[in-house]
């Protein structure tokens, strides 16, 4: 048999990613899987095709690759799918890369806030949580004009610093509040999401969330609060629709709008604010809930609210301009188009998950 230099390339190649491979398995680097598909993905076929080529030809005219120059169409085919194979795996390793991070992330939250604060004084409490970046000049305001009860029921802040280069982790505890630090900056969403799990540490009877930038008013809270305390709903969301706002820009009243009417289609219900983030929820329905997005997470939690058949309604509010610096949100089209994602990517996920596998995912979020 003769062996041409392309095809002493072929073996040359095979060996040396056989060799690499199995290198990277004994130390750790991959797992068996991995090992698994390069050999049968890259160096077995080469191999094979190095020292028999006829093989490959016969497949190609399996193909009906048979004229002209159908063995180089026949080559392109198959490498486009095996490139889309890897592409499928490399994003799933990604997901659950970003997943696991999250996870750090969060438990590193609970780790800190069943260290620094006194749980047994949530007991029957509202509890506000409030995800800040870099609002070390606005967060000792915010937490000063929150009233100490609400509807005669004890309010307790929750700061969930987001990873912040300036001192709003400080200011927050100096003003009284109960705050954790992300060491990354995650976004709004996962601010959020990582409040809820503190919370549910807590024996809070209701979880409110609102901004660190003083655009939220405390005057609503009896507002959303009362709903809830009376058996009347498990989810309040706020609206500046049906209350009131400082001037917005035009692009952004229209979304309002449009989104608005999107989701009260997708809830069959009436939203009139999908980008509130002024809202009140049982603390104990937060474990019904499978939230993942990290930013734009207003979508995502008003659809799995709707999904899990709480009884949701709204009450007005008054969202007021930030009291200092610059919104952290994106631009007017950014905006719309993460919106919009997060809203479609909520809706794919419409099948509520069976109660076992909810039970399994939140044992893992440390939620039971």
């Amino acid at each position: 048999m003769d062996i041409t230099p392309l095809r002493a390339v072929g073996l040359f190649a095979a060996l040396a990613f056989a060799i690499v491979s199995l290198w990277a398995y004994r130390r750790g680097r991959i797992g068996n899987g991995e090992l698994l598909l390069r050999i049968l993905v890259f160096v077995l076929p080469l191999f094979v095709v190095s020292l028999k080529p006829a093989i490959l030809t016969s497949l190609f005219d399996e193909f009906s690759f048979k004229k002209g120059g159908g063995g180089i169409l026949g080559a392109t085919v198959i490498a486009v799918a095996v490139l889309y194979v890897f592409s499928f795996i490399l994003a799933n390793r990604e997901d659950r890369t970003r997943r696991d991070l999250t996870m750090l992330i969060e438990n590193l939250a609970l780790k800190e806030f069943r260290e620094t604060a006194d749980l047994d004084a949530f007991t029957d409490t509202v509890a506000v949580v409030i995800p800040a970046y870099n609002e070390a000049k606005n967060i000792g305001h915010v937490l000063e004009s929150l009233p100490d009860e609400v509807l005669g029921v004890t309010l307790k802040a929750i700061v969930i610093d987001d990873g912040s280069s300036d001192d709003t982790l400080e200011q927050a505890r100096r003003a009284g509040a109960t705050a954790v630090h992300l060491p990354l900056n995650r976004g709004g969403g996962a601010a959020v999401r990582t409040g809820y799990r503190l919370a549910l540490q807590t024996g809070a009877s209701v979880v409110v969330t609102m901004d660190a930038d003083g655009q939220h008013q405390p005057s609503d809270l009896p507002g959303l609060v009362y709903p809830i305390l009376e058996g009347d709903a498990d989810v309040v969301n706020g609206s500046r629709v049906l209350g009131a706002a400082d001037p917005n820009h035009a692009v952004r009243e229209v979304g309002i709008r449009v989104f608005s009417g999107v989701m009260s289609v997708l809830t069959t219900s009436r939203v009139t604010d999908p980008s509130c983030g002024y809202r009140a929820i049982r603390t104990e329905v937060l474990r019904t809930l499978e939230l993942r997005q990290d930013q734009f997470h207003t979508a995502e939690f008003i659809l799995e609210a709707s999904k899990r058949k709480l009884t949701i309604t709204e009450a007005p509010v008054t969202v007021k301009q930030r009291i200092s610096g610059n919104s952290k949100k994106p631009p007017h089209f950014r905006y719309g188009v993460g919106f919009a994602n997060s809203l479609v990517r909520a809706w794919l996920r419409a099948t509520p998950t069976s109660p076992r596998r909810r039970r399994r995912r939140a044992k893992r979020a440390g939620l039971h």
